[in-house]
């Protein structure tokens, strides 16, 4: 493991037990003075002079918030939040230290996270002068449903937090470093939870940390026949051949999601120990979201062990649907969740054009991952495998059987797998070079094989077509005789 990865994970096996202490916490003064304090030490020990970057992307957020009004405050802290990462990323070229690993690693997350809140507090703007004009049928809802005590959530009215609030929700140590995301509305409850150190956290501790022995395994046992370095040396490209290269790509890949799913559930682990995103089921909380049910429990929501809550809001990876899930779509949706939330709610929901959205918010993605080519390589092949996706599942799967959608499923589970092995090139290479010569070496297959599928799909479509052509044609002559 190199020395980042080891910071990675010293901080975040900390942050577990740390959790039990925050809970203990009662007055929501003192809890978020803690979690703050703990989060800007952190930060200020491992990033040093690069915490600089931190606070100069929070204060301009700061200012545009208080300065710009909601209609327009949103655009220009998503301008301004990304645009620093441009600079943060060059600022080598204005002859200034280049920030380190650790820094990167903050500087992603609180961009989701400031231009969130600038996002928030416009849309509960507009639900704000929405209900006082009369348009929003919640109003409507509490003598529409009478007799029933669940109703929709509504968007609650959000003002523009105070500079000591944006900055305790920035450097609050849970995720500061690898996530997950959750909203400052899920932060502010989490700093007012009533009774914190009741929560029932151990069922859902456990329940994560169950997969952790056997990811933290497989990537310590993967790593050591499968290091990235090695497929950058000529010797690689001399002593193999295309199959073994396939099978390097795939043992690549391995380690690489299951050091991304051991830090992932670390990271969820030390949110439930805090209490971070707890919510009673009632509440229905989703992912990143928070809860989506507002109102008062109806009776048979209470147990009589008492409230029921779940973890829903911090979730960011299902590990069963990643591996098992039979689409490129469906793994997409449970691998990072609550960025997939952030980047579906903020972006790919708000692009005018439908035609563009997948494509632009995979473009955002990859330049919120960095300036490095791969990633771009990488992430604009989504909208292809989407497209060929939908397409042979409307030529072919559906005319299917029950029998062969099934064995469709696991054939499409497969493929997906290995899609995904051909994409993470790119993340892990990082450099166009590199990519590239990695596909060439192996004929491209995946853009060969989408090539394929879409003739086939395409003359599948055509031959379709003909015969339906024909058969009107046979119609028509039909009728014209018994005339």
């Amino acid at each position: 493991m190199s020395p980042d990865e080891l910071i990675y994970l010293g901080l975040l096996v900390l942050s577990i037990p740390l959790g039990g202490l925050v809970r203990q916490v009662r007055e929501p003064t003192w809890r978020r003075a803690v979690v703050f304090a703990v989060g800007a030490g952190q930060v200020l020990l491992t990033c040093r002079w690069d915490t600089l970057h931190s606070l100069v992307s929070i204060l301009g957020t700061f200012t545009i918030l208080k300065t710009a009004g909601p209609r327009t405050s949103h655009l220009l802290t998503f301008v301004w939040c990304f645009g620093y990462l441009a600079f943060f990323r060059t600022c080598h070229l204005f002859h200034l230290p280049s920030p380190a690993a650790v820094a990167n690693a903050v500087q992603l997350v609180l961009t989701l996270k400031l231009s969130s809140v600038a996002f928030d507090i416009r849309d509960s703007h507009l639900a704000e002068k929405s209900r006082k004009d009369g348009n929003d049928n919640s109003a409507d809802g509490g003598t529409a449903q009478e007799g029933t005590r669940h109703k929709t959530a509504e968007q609650e009215f959000l003002p523009v937090p105070s500079l000591i609030d944006l900055f305790c929700y920035s450097y609050c140590y849970i995720g500061v470093y690898t996530g997950p995301f959750y909203k400052y509305k899920t932060y502010h409850d989490f700093i007012h939870q009533e009774r914190p150190s009741s929560l029932p956290v151990i069922q859902p501790l456990l329940d994560r940390a169950k997969w952790m022995p056997l990811t933290g395994g497989v990537f310590l046992l993967a790593s050591r026949y499968f290091p990235i370095a090695y497929a950058h040396t000529e010797e690689f490209y001399a002593t193999s051949g295309v199959p073994y290269r396939l099978w390097y790509m795939l043992g690549m890949f391995l380690v690489f999601r299951m050091r991304m799913y051991s830090a992932w559930i670390l990271a969820e682990c030390s949110c439930i120990t805090a209490g971070l995103g707890a919510y009673e089921e009632w509440r229905k909380p989703k992912c990143g979201q928070g809860p989506t049910v507002g109102g008062t429990p109806k009776p048979e929501d209470k147990s009589p062990q008492g409230t029921r809550y779940n973890f829903e809001t911090i979730k960011n990876v299902d590990i069963y649907w990643v591996e098992l899930g039979t689409t490129i779509r469906s793994g997409m949706k449970y691998w990072n969740m609550t960025v997939q939330y952030w980047m579906a709610e903020y972006i790919y929901r708000r692009v005018p054009h439908k035609t563009f959205r997948v494509a632009t918010t995979m473009l955002l993605s990859a330049y919120w991952h960095g300036f490095h080519p791969g990633y771009y390589l990488s992430l604009m092949t989504i909208p292809l495998s989407l497209w060929v996706e939908t397409e042979a599942s409307t030529t072919f799967r559906t005319r299917l059987g029950i029998r062969g959608q099934r064995i469709w499923g696991w054939l499409h589970c497969f493929l997906k797998m290995r899609a995904y092995d051909y994409m993470s090139v790119g993340f892990l290479l990082l450099s166009f070079e590199a990519t590239t010569k990695y596909w060439h070496s192996i004929c491209y297959i995946y853009y060969i094989f989408c090539a394929v599928v879409l003739a086939l799909s395409y003359c599948c479509k055509q031959k379709v077509l003909g015969h339906m052509h024909n058969a009107s044609r046979n119609d028509t002559a039909v009728k014209k005789m018994s005339m």
